[in-house]
């Protein structure tokens, strides 16, 4: 069962330290079954937190709970989550382990985080707890804003930023209780004080980096959820690849600004190096760009193009968490990635209006966007824009710019609309400009607490009946194929999957026992 899992994910290390070094994702959670929630973004930090200690010679031991059980379900409130149990958890760490790094994957998946925490102190009071962040999801958080509430609670360390540069060491002093002081980036306790060392500098290198450690966790609870971030193909192995990190640009609605301010790129040469080893070695044949813009440099963009063309690599890619359109400023750059197997391109327009485009400083090229819709369907390559609803400042005549902008688009050609409403994140500039949750893992794209949160549910309804009305009538064909799709499991959009995940989310929430578990064989 699953005990032959966690013990097949632990890998030797040197023979002078034999402890293992456990890396715990938390279950995924679902808000107020909202599919706009409960998306299983893969673990690609801890994938890569879990390359550097191997690297390192550490022995590890990955648990990650919704990949073990997908189909395991507590239900705390208004939030589903996904994965074995806090307790489950508690119960298979290796008695050797000394730290467990925790990742806080998203703003979702605080409450499971603080169940975590509060159970491993419970039952394993000598286990050392650090928590590291995702900087490179849209979705995530800033560790530094709410460090004095996670230490309160019993965390020993706090990594801010990327992990890979310090990991090792922080293991090292943490297991051998050592002083945390001189690391920078960091937060922890010393004595009755919280030491807060925010740190701006970030891996140049990313080639330098070891690949990320996929064969050590428990992937096939993913590939059989059947929905993930980017459209996926039911029986077709896929896996997130971070090509780049950072953004160059500064979305007050974002926590980028704060925490990943800078644009750093892999190689074309080393991102198909990725792509060709977990095609040999897993049999990946899908790989979800998850950057948070991948096309900042348009040579770039050609470049891995042009490595997967030469190389003859049959596999397909999609541009899962979005990009800045405008940096694709030819249309033979498309033509190129289309070439090369590209499925899928999210983009986000935000706005049909340039004032709250201002407000959110985020400029956008409405007219470019159009052309390259109209390409890309032209290619074949599905799209979807995404637009935000909600961020303060907006007045009725921006959603009927931002509807008439997307009807534009759907005329165009572009194959989904998805629509977001805002939350604060905490790191983001626009973070304390509505405070009226409970708890942050109620700041998901469906805010419900929100004040005029029926309004904006309303505003969200209206840009999808237009969509599928649009559709209906100057695209008829795509709407037979999005059926098909829906049916077959060979979802091409993110609407298609969504429509499955919505009938998948109450079924495991009213009938879990429906679904089948993972067995020793997986």
């Amino acid at each position: 069962m699953i005990d032959t899992v966690v013990k097949d994910n632990q890998k030797k290390g040197s023979e002078a330290d034999n402890r293992p070094v456990v890396i715990l994702v938390p279950p995924v959670v679902c808000h107020n079954l909202d599919p706009h929630t409960g998306i299983p973004f893969m673990p690609h930090m801890a994938a890569h937190l879990a390359g550097v200690l191997l690297n390192a010679g550490r022995e590890i031991q990955v648990i990650d709970c919704f990949g073990m059980q997908p189909h395991e379900r507590q239900v705390i409130g208004e939030f589903m989550l996904m994965g074995v149990s806090e307790e489950w958890v508690a119960n298979h760490l290796s008695e050797k382990a000394k730290v467990c790094h925790i990742y806080c994957r998203t703003i979702a998946e605080f409450i499971a985080v603080e169940r975590l925490i509060k159970t491993l102190k419970k039952n394993r009071p000598d286990l050392k707890i650090c928590l590291f962040e995702n900087i490179q999801a849209v979705t995530s958080y800033s560790l530094r804003y709410v460090a004095a509430e996670f230490i309160g609670n019993g965390v020993d360390c706090i990594i801010m930023g990327e992990p890979e540069d310090r990991a090792v060491d922080i293991t090292h002093r943490l297991e051998n209780g050592l002083t945390l002081e001189g690391v920078e980036g960091i937060a922890y306790k010393n004595n009755h004080e919280i030491v807060i060392k925010p740190d701006k500098k970030l891996p140049q290198n990313l080639d330098a980096l070891p690949m990320p450690a996929w064969e050590n966790f428990p992937l096939q609870g993913y590939w059989r959820a059947g929905f993930a971030h980017a459209p996926c193909v039911r029986g077709e192995k896929f896996l997130p690849i971070l090509t780049s990190r950072g953004c160059p640009y500064r979305c007050t609605f974002c926590i980028a600004p704060e925490v990943n301010p800078q644009w750093r790129a892999r190689s074309a040469a080393n991102v198909v190096d990725e792509m060709e080893y977990f095609r040999r070695t897993l049999g990946v044949t899908d790989f979800h760009v998850s950057d948070l813009n991948p096309t900042v440099s348009e040579k770039r963009t050609q470049e891995i193009c042009q490595e997967i063309i030469k190389r003859q690599l049959k596999i397909t890619w999609k541009l899962a968490q979005g990009t800045k359109i405008e940096t694709i400023k030819n249309e033979e750059t498309l033509e190129l990635m289309a070439k090369a197997g590209c499925k899928f391109v999210s983009f986000s327009p935000e706005s049909g209006s340039r004032r709250l485009l201002e407000i959110m400083n985020k400029p956008f090229d409405h007219v470019h966007g159009l052309r390259m819709v109209r390409k890309m369907n032209e290619l074949g390559i599905r799209t979807q824009a995404v637009f935000i609803g909600g961020v303060p400042g907006e007045v009725p005549e921006d959603r009927d710019m931002s509807a008439a902008y997307a009807r534009k688009l759907i005329q165009s050609g572009v194959d989904e609309i998805s629509l977001v409403i805002f939350t604060p994140l905490p790191g983001a500039q626009l973070s304390s400009a509505i405070n009226d949750f409970t708890h942050f893992s109620q700041c998901t794209p469906s805010p419900s607490w929100r004040k005029d949160y029926h309004e904006l549910t309303a505003y969200r309804y209206r840009m999808y009946l237009m969509l599928f009305l649009c559709k209906a009538r100057y695209h008829p064909q795509k709407s037979f194929r999005e059926l098909r799709s829906l049916f077959t499991g060979k979802f091409e959009t993110k609407m298609e999957m969504s429509l499955f995940k919505q009938f998948k989310l109450y079924a495991l929430r009213y009938m879990p026992w429906i679904f089948p578990h993972l067995d020793s064989d997986n």
